[in-house]
């Protein structure tokens, strides 16, 4: 198996996690396949920054008269617009970006996630619950094994968020690894 070192961000918070567990595997996501959830968010983005930048543009194009306050606050609201459309497009990257500072280890006694984008967060599963995960094939040897999902309802339908090993180049390798830890623990 293998075991990638982490991220020089979080390398430190890592050891000191991790002091005294065997590590059985550990790995940082491939930044593509971990941004990918973000894609539909470009997508939308798309018709989003080009009607902004329209809607600015026309709005720039408003006559001056009299020094109206009009003529200076439609292309600022605009301008909030084009920026909001300008990050949809950039998710993917950004996500891409935000993957540098993703690793994923299984110890003996449990599955580890660290997150690092503004503040560390360190997710720990123990083997009771990892035992029903659930892995998704990305083709080919890539995918993500989800340990959790939690749905929160908003007036307008539902956001579904998945917590696991996302965006992994050779999910065998975590899967048998978390197979061991359930092995290790049967009844923790």
């Amino acid at each position: 198996m293998s075991i990638q070192e982490a991220p020089h961000s979080i390398s430190e918070a890592v050891a000191r996690e991790l002091q005294g567990e065997a590590i059985l595997w550990a790995s940082s996501p491939n930044r593509w396949a971990y941004s990918s959830k973000y894609w539909k968010t470009a997508a939308f983005g798309i018709p989003f920054f080009a009607f902004s930048i329209f809607w600015t543009y026309m709005a720039l194009r408003i006559p001056a008269k009299a020094a109206s306050p009009v003529a200076v606050f439609f292309p600022l609201w605009g301008l909030m617009f084009v920026f909001f459309g300008a990050a949809m497009l950039l998710a993917p990257l950004i996500g891409a970006w935000n993957a540098g500072n993703v690793y994923y280890v299984v110890t003996q006694r449990r599955a580890v996630i660290f997150e690092k984008a503004f503040q560390l967060k360190i997710c720990s599963f123990t083997p009771t619950s990892i035992a029903g995960y659930e892995r998704i094939s990305s083709g080919g040897s890539g995918g993500s094994i989800i340990f959790e999902r939690s749905v929160e309802r908003r007036s307008r339908g539902s956001k579904v968020t998945e917590t696991g090993f996302i965006g992994l180049r050779d999910y065998a390798e975590a899967e048998q690894a978390l197979n061991k830890l359930i092995a290790f623990n049967p009844r923790s």
